[in-house]
């Protein structure tokens, strides 16, 4: 994503008389030369004004100053320089001040996150000494480590997700505030600690999130029935950054009993899809061990899983860990090659409607007929409407 249209608003801010950069992430981002998945503004300008000075805007949290700005298609959060009040609940300020730039560079969670980028002046502006942490690698609270934390107890979780993700290690005074106030996350929401955890997970270096999330004894806190091991850790090295987040989830789970991982899930609160799935890789991975046992039929509708390719990539990551053959994955891989669609989900020989005109009853009996009819589709013995109508007399002739 490229800044042209965040410039833009910058300058439109600038224009009216008001400062305006770029800040947070996308300025660490650039430091790093990685282009950014998006970017915020920081100006002088006070949320109504940003209101009136742009036609399009959503108040997405203009009682904290923020205002998002839909321009050329694309939203964009442009704040208003702040300073909070104070934190009764842990996670978000009774009220914010508007103030100057340093000042709201000073509220910032990190270092590595407080900078801010002139456009015009093609310049970055370091009050906090972001740039050098970067140099060093290093994730670092601005200001004091328990201070930030205590203001919003996420922030513990996004010390480990940026550690993760970005390869830093948390500054010394940073990590032993992580550390004591780890068993406090619980006054963050289920949802935002599902949202920074399923990060962690897809950022591209979930064994390294994890191993820091059981150091810091986070890990205890907020998936207490997930039995760390080294297996979970090589399995996570094998999560692919993008994956799903439920996907990933489960690789995290699988070794952990289904009414546990129950439990997590509704916990976090994921969607009730999510949920489904990840359920569902942790119950059917068992099965590949029996692929090469199984019937044409059975196969098949093992094929039928929602997102197959899911539970193919669970199983090749379950064997992989454990270097054990991966035979049974690649089986079942194969087999799923050779069939279309159309053989798995075939569309049937024989409906309710063709049962009635035979002179059948409706009742239980429909669903055994048209049960078995679809067994013998599944196995290739019945092909035709013609053949399965048939065998539907021929078994069935004296029910009829």
């Amino acid at each position: 994503m490229k800044p042209d249209s965040a410039i833009a608003i910058i300058e439109e801010l600038r224009r009216h008389g008001h400062e305006a950069y770029l800040v947070g992430g996308c300025v660490r981002d650039m430091v790093m030369k990685i282009e950014p998945a998006d970017y915020d503004i920081a100006t002088s300008a006070h949320p109504e004004e940003i209101i009136r000075m742009f036609p399009r805007t959503e108040s997405i949290g203009a009682q904290f100053g923020v205002v998002l700005v839909i321009y050329r298609g694309k939203p964009f959060e442009v704040a208003t320089f702040r300073s909070d009040e104070a934190y009764v609940d842990g996670r978000r300020p009774t009220g914010v001040v508007f103030t100057d730039v340093k000042q709201d560079v000073l509220r910032r969670d990190f270092t590595i996150n407080g900078l801010l980028y002139d456009p015009t002046a093609k310049c970055v502006i370091d009050y906090v000494n972001g740039q050098a942490d970067i140099q060093a690698k290093i994730v670092r609270a601005i200001g004091d480590p328990a201070a930030r934390f205590e203001e919003d107890k996420l922030r513990i979780l996004r010390a480990i997700r940026f550690g993760a993700r970005l390869g830093y290690t948390i500054e010394p005074a940073t990590w032993d505030a992580v550390r004591a106030m780890a068993p406090r996350i619980h006054q963050v929401s289920s949802e935002r600690i599902r949202e920074e955890l399923t990060r962690i997970l897809t950022e591209g270096q979930a064994a390294r999130g994890f191993r820091m999330l059981e150091e810091s004894g986070l890990h205890a806190q907020v998936i207490p029935e997930l039995q760390w091991t080294e297996h979970i850790e090589q399995s996570l090295a094998l999560v692919k950054q993008g994956a799903p987040a439920d996907f990933a989830m489960a690789v995290l789970l699988h070794h952990t009993p289904v009414e546990d991982v129950q439990r997590v899930v509704e916990r976090l609160k994921f969607s009730r899809a999510e949920m489904h799935h990840i359920l569902a890789l942790v119950e059917s991975l068992p099965r590949f061990s029996q692929v090469r046992q199984m019937s044409m039929s059975d196969l098949k509708r093992f094929f039928r899983l929602d997102r197959f390719q899911d539970h193919l990539e669970l199983a090749r990551i379950h064997a992989a860990e454990a270097a054990e053959e991966l035979a049974d994955y690649r089986h079942a891989r194969h087999k799923r090659e050779e069939f279309t669609d159309e053989e798995i989900w075939p569309l049937p020989l024989v409906t309710g409607d063709d049962l009635i005109a035979l002179g059948f009853t409706p009742g239980p009996r429909f669903k055994e007929i048209l049960s078995m009819v679809e067994e013998e589709q599944l196995e290739g013995r019945l092909v035709s409407r013609e053949a399965a109508l048939e065998f539907v007399k021929r078994r069935w002739a004296s029910a009829s």
